[in-house]
């Protein structure tokens, strides 16, 4: 339960997450900058024109409730920032009991993907509601494209207007599209904003205020402003914190995404957020418990979780279905195959030591289990190649993949190319005594060792790199 500012007044908390509000044209009931990692108390230094001046004014001017204006200043003036003030600004807002954020900035770098996430989901466990604009290039935004954010964009036409919600298998789960453009006064002059995703971010942050409860979900608020398509509520688990495991301990390593409890029964469902479980039986039991479910078992159910997050094949299934998207060129991102009893080990310790050295390697499998490593699982239901290249290479290009790393155990290389429509520039077979790695350039025996492998194929890769470059 949220104290203060709820307990107090009837007015909904709303924080512009910016490079500040100018208290000359929008009322402020709380203005702070983070500096060095602080949050500080800000004087009225903010420019009127500023970014954040003009999305508050946008809000103001829609909403149809009672609202409390706060302002968290985390950008220079030239409207950059990182990713941990964002974080510090997330924790304020968790402490100063807002109820809606305001985020028209984001980041498209891979590795702020992780950090962000943890910050997003303790807001969301604390009932805050975040509304985040999208990259205006398109890419994957973060924290935008997170289940527990409600990524917004502006429409492509710009004689629509008004709201929509819809899957986006790129850009974000259940994506809203607003106008994109506002006219707002400043200094008492009226001025036209130009179009874009953070200026539709404070149009939909408006639309939450006028139809805002305390305790409102991302899920309810989808469902509000979303249409006949919306039967599922998840395209990943990146939802999950803490997890119950039923019966399947064995099955899950410490390398899950999200922390697994394991102690005595009543306990770890009390602290779990989410159950893992393998029978389809237990999906309805567990979410009217008020978790949310990762069922991993073998069948394609169609299960809708209208106020908990549900995610089985069948999510994935429906993610590739709706991915509309035209196909991405991705010719220049080489193609790993890894194959053999120890691929999990690779796929994921490679992934992990690329993303040490700065290379964003996408990666994808077969086992449903390895959705629970952070790696995409591609259901074997997916008959359609063309569907399933589609979706891969468009993956791949809005996250900015720099590699593909694919685990084929289980089936052939030939399918495995057609699957992606290219053949592999590098295949691993790691088995338990030894990896050989193949390439145009032959094959190797490596040590067992995640570096040697890793440094091995960046070898490869620059070497091929140079090749190019000459011709």
């Amino acid at each position: 339960m949220k104290l203060g500012i709820r307990m107090t007044n009837a007015k909904i908390h709303v924080c512009v997450i910016d490079d500040g509000v100018c208290e000359d044209e929008i009322c402020t009931f709380k203005n702070v900058q983070i500096g060095n990692g602080k949050v500080i108390n800000t004087f009225n230094v903010c420019k009127k024109n500023s970014h954040g001046t003009g999305c508050a004014k946008v809000i103001v001017k829609h909403a149809e409730k009672d609202t409390l204006i706060s302002s968290v200043s985390i950008l220079n003036r030239q409207c950059k920032g990182n990713i941990q003030s964002l974080c510090t600004a997330f924790e304020w807002c968790v402490e100063n009991d807002v109820d809606i954020i305001n985020l028209s900035l984001g980041s498209i770098f891979f590795k702020d993907k992780e950090l962000l996430l943890s910050a997003v989901n303790h807001c969301a466990e604390n009932g805050i509601v975040i509304v985040g604009a999208t990259s205006n290039e398109g890419y994957v935004t973060y924290p935008a494209s997170f289940t527990n954010v409600l990524g917004v964009r502006s429409f492509d036409e710009k004689e629509k207007s008004g709201c929509v919600a819809r899957y986006d298998t790129n850009l974000g789960f259940g994506l809203f599209e607003t106008q994109g453009s506002e006219k707002i006064c400043i200094s008492g002059i009226e001025k036209t904003t130009s179009w874009c995703n953070s200026v539709a971010a404070p149009q939909f942050t408006a639309k939450i205020i006028n139809v805002y409860e305390e305790g409102i979900s991302p899920i309810a608020i989808r469902n509000m402003f979303g249409n006949k398509l919306l039967k599922i509520n998840c395209f990943g688990i990146d939802w999950a914190s803490k997890a119950y495991v039923q019966n399947i301990n064995g099955l899950i390593p410490e390398w899950c995404v999200c922390k697994i409890v394991d102690n005595e029964m009543e306990i770890s469902l009390d602290i779990a957020d989410t159950v893992i479980t393998q029978k389809a039986d237990d999906i309805k039991k567990w979410s009217e418990a008020g978790k949310n479910i990762i069922y991993i078992g073998d069948d394609v159910i169609d299960y809708e979780g209208n106020d908990r997050y549900v995610w089985s094949k069948y999510n994935r299934i429906k993610q590739i279905h709706y991915n509309q998207i035209a196909q991405q060129d991705i010719s220049g991102v080489p193609v790993i195959f890894i194959k053999g009893v120890c691929a999990l080990k690779y796929i994921y310790g490679l992934e992990k030591m690329f993303k040490e050295k700065d290379y964003h390697a996408y990666s994808i499998s077969h086992s449903i289990l390895y959705e629970l490593y952070g790696i995409t699982y591609i259901p074997t239901e997916i008959m359609d190649a063309d569907k399933l290249n589609n979706f891969i290479r468009n993956e791949l290009y809005y996250k900015l993949g720099d590699i593909l790393l694919y685990d084929i155990s289980g089936i052939d290389e030939r399918t495995a190319a057609k699957n992606v429509k290219m053949l592999p520039d590098i295949i691993i077979d790691a088995t338990e005594k030894d990896v050989t790695i193949s390439s145009e350039y032959g094959s190797r025996v490596v040590a067992d060792y995640i570096e040697s492998v890793g440094n091995y194929i960046i070898e490869l890769l620059e070497e091929e790199g140079r090749e190019n470059d000459e011709q």
